[in-house]
Parts: structure tokens; C-alpha cells; sequence
């Protein structure tokens, strides 16, 4: 007993009785997601500093959380996938809308992707950071990256099982696009012999979904465990520190670009909208993603965005918008995890080719189709495409804690791209009524919005219809839409 270390025990009963505090915090007094993040990081940074250098029976707690959140990718990428592709109902829709809706939301995606990395080259994320993790240099983790044909041909399932296993993210994204599509053709007609396939996709993933929100839910313990690790070590030196402002203020800089110019040149070029109109109109839908940092919960206002402001039909809108909160998501899927990626690359000083750069841009448009409308999005998809570019997922808990601050500007330029894209794709189905957009006519309850020839619209100032109510509203299910987290209930 003279050899057991008295002070790390202490740093142990202190975090768990501070873990009481934050469940009471939680259930009793109804503190939010974000508050109760943002102060655990800053409990996490006092127990560092109070504690230092004893903090390895804090340190299971941490890693418990990593692994437990590694242990749910692969299914949240499977019944997401499968329940998108499914939702389209028709090989007709899957060709027309479904078709013109992925890809689009896939080009926001990739913009972002190349805007992510320029930002991370240009401004050396992480270069000064000189990070080490848990005391293994950068050496240890060189070896991972593989050759570019290595990469390739690791993109395709040679066994599901084991891909699942391993958590080989690309093959297990591919089989459930494969799998989807093909229920797609059968049902169209055999519809009757497959839908119990489609109700049990459903049913798994409300099950998923629920088990996502449980260990989304250990986040602020996590957080504080993780933060007063990183300060107690090496990790969290002054340079450490500076270099996670240095990557916050940047990824808000690229959401900001990502926004405003990039979907301007997007909206001018491909749905022949002025940008400053167009963004003028969708403020109530930013705003709502920005505070609630939920792009499912902002769904009922994104779509009334789409019909009463912007003019985009009914069925385009009901299916696109709805379609963006689980494909693409430009800032949960795009600009944060390549700058989580570069910051590790940089901060550990580890040797990147130009055709790795290029494999780990792929890899975050792979990892896009998989991106699930739950809390935590940003988190599950840095942490997918770490593990698909063999990169340390220490690198995520390093980042964790200003997760919830960047939160609010991800969220806002998810539901930014998903209304871009709905716009587009409006276009390209003849399913937008320009009238409505420049506030000639107003949005027809019966009707719809949509079509040149504007049936069923009447009237002026669109613009000051009610967002919250209407039938686009009603026609959205909300799942589990209760804005409670990060990235968070996207």
C-alpha cells in the first residue's frame, strides 16, 4: 500500500464525484448539451493542472469512451445508408431526384473537402502543436499509411463480416449502397415480397439511432476525463493549446467561406438564383441550425424555407432537404474531419504523399454517405475516417473538447448545402417557381410550390409566410429531432 500513488486516487474520486455533478446538472436541473460540454472542459482543464501528472487512473475512462464510440460506426453507417436509399421508393425517383440530390450533395461536400485542406496547407494546422500521444512519438504512426493502390483496392468488401470487424469503413459503405439500391429495383416490382425488409432497416435503425444518443450522452464525462488527461501530460503544453484556437478559428473561417461564396458561385451558376436574395431568405433556417445545432430539428423551418421562400416543389423539397441530414453535411462530414485529419498529420509530424492527400479527400467523401442524423455526427465521422486513413484516433480526443464550439457553425453550413442543393436540383426538375423567389406570388397550401406556369399561387410577399407551420412542416418525420448536441442531432 506504501507504493500506491494517493494523489492519482484522489484525481479519480475527484472526477467521479464530479461525474454526479454533471449527471444532476443533466437530469435535474435540464443544463443543455453544449453548457454542460463546454464546462467540463473547463473542469477537465482545472483537474489537469490540480493533478498533474496523475492522471493515469482518469486515462480508462477516456479510452472506454473511444472504444465504445469505434463500436458503433459501422452499424450507424449501415441502417443510415440503407434507410436513405430505400426512402426513395422507385427506380424512377432513384434516377431522377435521388440521383440529382446525392450528387449535389456530394459536390458541397467535396468543395469542402479541398477548401479544408488548402486552409490546413496554407496556415500549417497543427505544425507547432509538436504533439505527442500517450508517449508514442510520430514514428509509431508512419507505418500506417499505406500506398495509394493498397488504399484502392481496400475500398471494396472482400469479406462484410470481417470489414465490420475491422471497421473497413469504404467496403462497408459500398455493400450497403449496394444492398439499397438493389432493394430498390426489386421493389419496384415486388414490392409486397421485400417491404418487411425495408420495416426491419426502419425498425434497426430507431434502435441504432437510441443506442447513438446513449453514448452521445457520456460526452461531457468524456470530455472531462479527456481534457484533464491532455493538461496533466505532455499533450496539452502552451504550444498544444494555441494550436486547438488556431484550428477553431480556422474551421470557422471555412465554414464562413464554405457559406457564402463557395454556395454563391453554386446557386449563380447551376439554379440561376442572385445569392444575396437567396441568402437573405434562408436566414431563419441558419439561424435555427446555428442556435439548436440540429439539422433535423431545423428540418420543419428548412423546409418551409424551400417551398414558401425560395419556390422548390413539394416533392423535391421533401426529399432532398430531408436527404441532406444524412448525405454530405459539408461541415460535419467535409471541412472538420480533413482538418482534424491535417491537424494530426502536422501535429505528429507524420510523412504524407500527394496521392495520400488525395486517398484521405476520398476517403472523407466516402465517409460522407454514411454521415447519420444523430448526436455526434461530427464525432462519428472524424472518427470513421481517422480509422479509414489509419490515422490515431487519439487525434479525436485531442480535438473533442472545442468539438461543441464549432458545433454551432457546422450545423449551419450542413442545413446551408442541404438548401443549396434542394435549390439546384429544384431547378434542374423544373420544380422551382421563380415568382415565389422574388416574392410575386406566396406558396399555396393545396397546390405546392413548383413549375414554371405557378398553378395554385397567389398573391405577394412571400417572404413573411409563417415558417413553422404549413404542410411542408407536416410532412417532415422527425426523428428523434430534439436539438439536444453537437453536430447534433443532424
Amino acid at each position: 500500500m506504501n507504493n500506491l500513488d494517493w494523489t492519482s486516487v484522489s484525481a479519480l474520486v475527484t472526477v467521479l464525484v464530479l461525474f454526479v455533478g454533471i449527471f444532476i446538472l443533466r437530469t435535474r436541473a435540464k443544463l443543455g448539451f453544449t453548457p454542460t460540454v463546454l464546462g467540463a472542459m473547463a473542469v477537465g482543464v482545472a483537474i489537469g493542472f490540480i493533478f498533474s501528472g496523475h492522471t493515469d487512473w482518469i486515462r480508462p475512462i477516456g479510452n472506454i469512451y473511444v472504444s465504445i464510440l469505434t463500436a458503433i460506426v459501422a452499424p450507424l453507417i449501415i441502417v443510415s445508408i440503407i434507410s436513405s436509399v430505400t426512402s426513395l421508393g422507385s427506380a424512377k425517383q432513384l434516377k431522377g431526384i435521388g440521383a440529382r440530390s446525392v450528387f449535389w450533395l456530394l459536390v458541397t461536400t467535396a468543395l469542402s473537402i479541398i477548401l479544408a485542406f488548402v486552409l490546413a496547407t496554407v496556415f500549417n494546422v497543427g505544425g507547432n502543436a509538436h504533439l505527442v500521444i500517450d508517449g508514442v512519438t510520430a514514428e509509431a504512426y508512419e507505418n500506417r499509411v499505406v500506398s495509394f493502390s493498397q488504399v484502392l483496392v481496400g475500398f471494396f468488401p472482400s469479406n462484410i463480416v470481417s470489414d465490420i470487424a475491422g471497421n473497413n469503413i469504404i467496403p462497408i459503405i459500398l455493400f450497403s449502397t449496394l444492398i439499397a439500391v438493389s432493394y430498390v429495383l426489386v421493389a419496384q416490382h415486388r414490392r409486397e415480397k421485400v417491404i418487411v425488409f425495408k420495416h426491419f432497416i426502419e425498425a434497426l435503425k430507431e434502435i441504432v439511432f437510441k443506442a447513438v444518443g446513449f453514448i452521445i450522452e457520456l460526452t461531457p464525462y468524456a470530455v472531462l476525463a479527456l481534457v484533464a488527461v491532455s493538461i496533466s501530460g505532455s499533450v496539452a503544453r502552451s504550444s498544444t493549446m494555441i494550436s486547438l484556437g488556431v484550428l477553431l478559428l480556422i474551421a470557422f473561417v471555412a465554414f464562413a467561406i464554405d457559406v457564402w461564396l463557395i454556395n454563391s458561385v453554386l446557386l449563380t451558376a447551376f439554379a440561376k438564383l442572385n445569392p444575396i436574395r437567396f441568402f437573405r431568405k434562408i436566414v431563419p433556417a441558419q439561424a435555427v441550425a446555428f442556435s439548436t445545432q440540429s439539422s433535423v430539428g431545423t428540418l420543419p423551418v428548412t423546409t418551409n424555407v424551400l417551398t414558401r421562400r425560395i419556390g422548390v416543389g413539394l416533392e423535391v423539397t421533401n426529399f432532398t432537404a430531408p436527404l441532406g441530414t444524412t448525405i454530405g453535411m459539408p461541415g460535419c462530414a467535409g471541412i472538420w474531419p480533413m482538418l482534424n485529419a491535417m491537424y494530426g498529420i502536422h501535429g505528429l509530424g507524420i510523412e504524407y504523399s500527394a496521392s495520400d492527400y488525395v486517398m484521405l479527400g476520398v476517403i472523407c467523401l466516402f465517409v460522407s454517405l454514411g454521415t447519420a442524423g444523430v448526436p455526434g455526427t461530427a464525432t462519428v465521422t472524424t472518427a470513421s475516417v481517422l480509422a479509414a486513413a489509419g490515422l490515431p484516433l487519439e487525434i479525436l480526443v485531442l480535438v473533442l473538447p472545442i468539438s461543441a464550439i464549432a458545433d454551432t457553425g457546422r450545423t449551419a453550413t450542413n442545413v446551408t448545402a442541404a438548401i443549396v442543393a434542394s435549390a439546384i436540383v429544384g431547378r434542374q426538375e423544373k420544380d422551382l417557381d421563380d415568382d415565389i423567389f422574388n416574392g410575386l406570388k406566396e406558396f399555396d397550401e393545396e397546390a405546392g410550390a413548383g413549375g414554371a406556369d405557378g398553378a395554385g399561387l397567389s398573391g405577394s410577399g412571400a417572404d413573411g409566410a409563417d415558417l413553422y407551420g404549413g404542410a411542408a412542416a407536416v410532412q417532415i418525420e422527425e426523428e428523434g429531432a430534439v436539438p439536444v448536441g453537437s453536430c447534433s442531432i443532424k
